[in-house]
């Protein structure tokens, strides 16, 4: 694996917490006049999904410095507590989790397993790894329901989006290259 490889997943993860806590929020709580722990597009969340689906159980350590550093910037070194460890750890691992998961019922989503790439099932697995994260984290911090929910939301969402620009984007390459070699479609 190359140097750059190597940043990218974590640049690309505080990039989208960025994203999330710079824009998505403030417009969040400017539209529904009210702030909220939490955010309705939550981009970091589709970073760990897609760079499960392509590097599988090696995103936890390309992911880890991306996170650990996004930790610091929003809540400081007092943030650092056995909850948060528990958090990050189970982002971490849950979605890597969740791929191997389906690959052993019969369903491999990798990327490595896809000749041509398909967003739903990353959609749908990053829906269950969502949805597990957030039970697992609730789990061991006692957490309310309603703050779960909206993490839940806010991943799904966040991945919504992302899977939908990248194929917007995929689409347009396509079309590119078919008007360029000719061929009509």
């Amino acid at each position: 694996m190359r140097t750059i490889e190597f940043y990218i997943p974590s640049l690309a993860y505080i990039f989208g917490l960025l994203l999330t806590i710079q824009i998505v929020q403030p417009v969040q709580n400017w539209a529904l006049g009210v702030e909220i722990f939490g955010s309705l597009l939550f981009f970091p969340h589709a970073v760990r999904v897609l760079t499960a689906w392509l590097y599988g159980w090696k995103s936890i350590f390309l992911l880890m410095p991306g996170v650990v550093l996004g930790h610091y910037m929003i809540l400081g070194l007092p943030g650092f507590t056995n909850a948060a460890a528990i958090g990050m750890i189970a982002g971490l691992v849950i979605v890597p989790l969740t791929f191997e998961c389906f690959k052993r019922c019969g369903f491999d989503f990798f990327a490595t397993a896809m000749h041509v790439p398909k967003f739903i099932p990353v959609f749908l697995i990053g829906s269950f790894a969502s949805i597990f994260n957030a039970a697992i984290f609730n789990g061991f911090t006692g957490g309310q329901s309603f703050a779960m929910l909206i993490f839940v939301i806010g991943d799904i969402g966040g991945l919504f989006v992302v899977c939908l620009f990248l194929m917007l984007i995929m689409r347009r390459q396509r079309t590119t290259a078919d008007s360029q070699s000719g061929v009509a479609g």
